[in-house]
């Protein structure tokens, strides 16, 4: 995906950003020999957003309609990407549009996205960069470089194998969009999702949210990155909720976690959980 050279803008669609934070993660693209630009939301702020939702949803739309052949990556996520979705309902991408970059709040904009034909990874935004482990963050490069392939391993909780696309992301921000127009259409799909900094009682009330709408019973296979909480308190709740046949694997390094990898969003994907392992990759023809 990326090249030495090559011409990144990092834009703010959601909470306001840390000038520390930011400055830190521009460094660590620059030593990887990318370009980054920062866009005008960067520095601007309105109540705790990254500018109003005018100056944030202009933003958007103009660089993905004018932009071409370059990455778009987030600067942070927070809150306030779903309230930019009304102004790119008619919204298509071009030839050679930008791919986007990011995670947390941004699951709001990317599913949707890629559902319209864009092109998005699950990748952790600039401002974390600093924040994640040296070893982490060299294999993020490799990857967003295409030194080495999509493959992240996990652990097995049900056993199977299916293919479909990846979407998810923060479950707290897909729950959020259930009912509405811009919850992404997850029949055949494999589903992943993350939080961070929620009481299990919430994480419960997500979960049990998505299950009370039908959405297990749509999905191929569930994927969890990681949740904040131990496993043996997270999978007692799946067990009582989730289709008995659906294949589950959990421990991916997918998160707000300082070892955070990164996949693409509505690409083929494979999940094998087997012999108590699990792995995740691009499915190839």
């Amino acid at each position: 995906m990326f090249n030495p050279g090559d011409r990144v803008i990092v834009f703010a669609p959601a909470g306001a950003v840390r000038e520390a934070d930011l400055e830190t993660g521009l460094d660590i693209l620059r030593k990887w020999g990318l370009e980054p630009r920062v866009s005008e939301t960067c520095r601007s702020r309105y109540r705790y957003l990254a500018g109003d939702d005018k100056l944030r949803g202009e933003e958007l739309r103009r660089l993905l309609e004018e932009e071409r052949d370059c990455v778009l990556w987030a600067a942070r996520g927070g809150f306030g990407s779903a309230r930019l979705l009304p102004r790119l309902e008619d919204l298509f991408p071009g030839r050679k549009s930008p791919i986007l970059l990011g995670f947390s709040d941004l699951t709001a904009l990317l599913n949707y996205l890629v559902i319209r034909g864009f092109r998005a990874w699950h990748a952790p935004t600039v401002s974390f960069l600093g924040k994640m482990h040296p070893g982490a963050r060299e294999e993020l490069r490799r990857l967003l470089f295409g030194e080495k392939i999509p493959l992240l391993c996990g652990i097995a909780l049900r056993e199977g194998t299916v293919e479909g696309p990846l979407f998810g992301g923060n479950l707290a921000t897909l729950s959020a969009l259930v009912g509405t127009p811009y919850f992404p259409e997850l029949r055949g799909a494999i589903l992943f999702l993350e939080d961070t900094g929620e009481a299990l009682y919430r994480l419960d009330r997500y979960l049990t949210h998505l299950a009370l709408a039908g959405i297990f019973q749509k999905i191929k296979g569930l994927v969890l990155g990681d949740l904040g909480h131990p496993l043996e308190a997270i999978f007692p709740i799946l067990e009582e909720i989730l289709p008995s046949h659906l294949p589950v694997a959990a421990g991916f390094p997918l998160g707000h976690l300082p070892g955070t990898q990164a996949f693409p969003l509505g690409e083929r994907a494979r999940l094998e959980v087997r012999g108590g392992r699990a792995f995740l990759t691009q499915a190839y023809d």
